[in-house]
């Protein structure tokens, strides 16, 4: 057992590229039971890839993923459905499907042979449908849904998997405002569940939705990375390292909000 065995997802010497461009190298990070990580970073910076070679689902340029200690590549898909689970930015439904059904499918990692959908795998599903305020929506079509909604559906199909990780690339994308509470507040309630079980890696792009929620940040720049407690990595001049832009904190005893400054943007960014 090595350093990293009481992490729930460990990269060590993990260098991710994308058409022989590396956006990440040589990344050290663990991800502890309870903890909330954020990925920050501009658009292009490398965000999803990372997610998706965290994931399995893309191999490194060089190093490691490991999951309770496991390399990942070592872990049969159905086990590692129940560790590990990873929503996408977007939604590609090839055909049409009640919102039920479509939750119901997070209940596959525990179902054997071809025997019908278990009442506690419907109640499941309705109850992640309630999570996400989508529980009206159960009998409708997932082809008619709004971006937002359909998004909502997946995240409950996500609760619906209950893996011990839940890997979130864009949350709340195409979200309203109301609805980005609703999605940040529950993923903050997941990680802080007693016992301290799970953990949530979310690739964000709203930093002060990303400061009053996430425990951690994992901070993307060019070619380097700084990672750590909300704290610490949020910072002005990390923030301007990472962004190409100057910020202006604003502070009210309560939280602190990170305000771009339109006259410092760099060229680059």
């Amino acid at each position: 057992m090595n350093e990293f065995s009481a992490s729930l997802l460990s990269a060590e010497q993990l260098s991710v590229s994308v058409d022989h461009k590396i956006l990440c190298t040589r990344l050290d990070w663990q991800v502890m039971p309870g903890q909330f990580w954020c990925v920050l970073g501009r658009n292009g910076i490398g965000k999803t890839t990372l997610l998706h070679t965290l994931a399995g689902l893309v191999r490194p340029a060089s190093g490691r993923v490991e999951i309770q200690g496991n390399p990942i590549g070592s872990i049969k898909p159905q086990q590692l459905a129940r560790l590990r689970g990873l929503l996408a930015q977007q939604q590609a439904d090839a055909f049409s499907s009640s919102v039920l059904a479509a939750v119901i499918a997070g209940r596959h990692p525990y179902q054997f042979g071809f025997g019908w959908d278990r009442e506690e795998d419907r109640a499941q599903a309705m109850q992640a449908l309630q999570r996400v305020r989508m529980d009206a929506f159960s009998e409708h079509d997932v082809m008619r849904l709004s971006g937002g909604e359909r998004q909502r559906v997946a995240l409950a199909t996500l609760l619906t998997q209950d893996p011990l990780l839940l890997m979130l690339d864009e949350p709340t994308a195409h979200q309203d405002a109301a609805a980005q509470i609703v999605v940040m507040e529950l993923l903050h309630k997941i990680v802080n569940a007693l016992p301290r079980k799970k953990a949530v890696i979310a690739a964000c792009h709203d930093i002060n939705l990303v400061a009053r929620y996430a425990s951690h940040v994992l901070l993307l720049g060019d070619g380097q990375t700084w990672q750590g407690s909300i704290d610490k990595v949020l910072q002005p001049e990390l923030l301007q390292a990472a962004f190409g832009c100057a910020f202006e904190v604003l502070d009210n005893g309560a939280r602190r909000m990170f305000m771009p400054l339109a006259d410092t943007v760099s060229a680059s960014a």
